[in-house]
């Protein structure tokens, strides 16, 4: 019973009949489902009343919820909160509102209504773009869901095998705006370290050349940490860096103008220069 239970939570309230039958359901009982506050949300499959209604929206469409919604429930920072939904071959085609994903190559069986978090992830290397898929990944990482040679394997079975997207991913990342802002002042070839350990201000996201911090918040940040991130950037500043503090909405919709505002510090090499010791 507990691994049934286990299973009901696991696929967010949605469970299929064979399931039932797997768990030892005779047809009778299935048939009592109604009657104990259950729903058939499509033939064959049935939610209970605290369902995941993003799951039963998959179910309900047809398939099973896949990709990054999938992610998403086991806390991966993901870089969208769209319904993504895995459908089987023969059911698969565009849906409005929805994604439409699977992994590259491959249909594994729509066998339970939330994919597990290996096709999750393969889906999500099929479907993201390249960017996406290291902050998927760097988030796997950070978490400890993956190691480096789960990474490399995921990558050589995607579309993005013939590119070195492993070697840009790091695990040390503490957030997916993080992860953009690095690879896209890699990509500009500005160097950088990350998670920087700063005496008297304590670990930074990143820190171009000598004095310039970037701070990366994630649409997690809360409002709880306004006042300790206020005080680390005046101390910071107080030992002569430069500090850039970004939000979610700059690095995902304002790049053009915070890029801008970064290379005018690097151009005039603002970013160079000794640093006061902390006492």
């Amino acid at each position: 019973m507990a691994r049934f239970e286990h299973v009901i939570a696991a696929n967010g309230g949605v469970v299929s009949t064979g399931q039932l039958r797997e768990a030892g359901w005779s047809r009778g009982r299935i048939a009592t489902l109604h009657a104990q506050g259950w729903r058939q949300v499509r033939r064959g499959w049935y939610a209970n009343r605290s369902a995941d209604p993003q799951v039963v929206r998959a179910v309900s469409a047809g398939g099973v919820l896949g990709c990054v919604s999938t992610l998403r429930l086991h806390r991966v920072w993901v870089p969208d909160n769209s319904t993504h939904i895995r459908y089987s071959e023969r059911a698969r085609r565009s849906r409005p509102g929805v994604r439409s994903c699977h992994p590259y190559r491959r249909d594994p069986p729509t066998s339970q209504a939330v994919d597990p978090v290996d096709i999750a992830v393969a889906s999500a290397a099929n479907c993201l773009a390249a960017e996406d898929v290291i902050v998927v990944l760097d988030s796997m990482l950070n978490k400890r869901m993956l190691d480096m040679a789960d990474v490399r394997t995921i990558l050589a079975g995607s579309r993005f095998a013939h590119l070195d997207l492993g070697e840009r991913c790091d695990g040390a990342s503490q957030s997916g705006t993080e992860t953009m802002v690095r690879l896209r002042l890699r990509a500009r070839g500005i160097q950088l370290r990350t998670q920087v350990d700063i005496a008297g201000v304590g670990r930074v996201d990143l820190l171009v050349g000598d004095r310039l911090i970037i701070e990366a918040d994630s649409r997690e940040h809360h409002l709880s940490s306004y006042q300790a991130d206020r005080t680390r950037d005046r101390v910071a500043t107080g030992l002569g860096y430069l500090v850039i503090r970004l939000t979610y909405e700059d690095v995902v919709h304002r790049w053009d103008v915070v890029i801008d505002d970064i290379l005018s510090v690097v151009r005039r090499r603002a970013h160079r220069g000794p640093i006061a010791k902390s006492s």
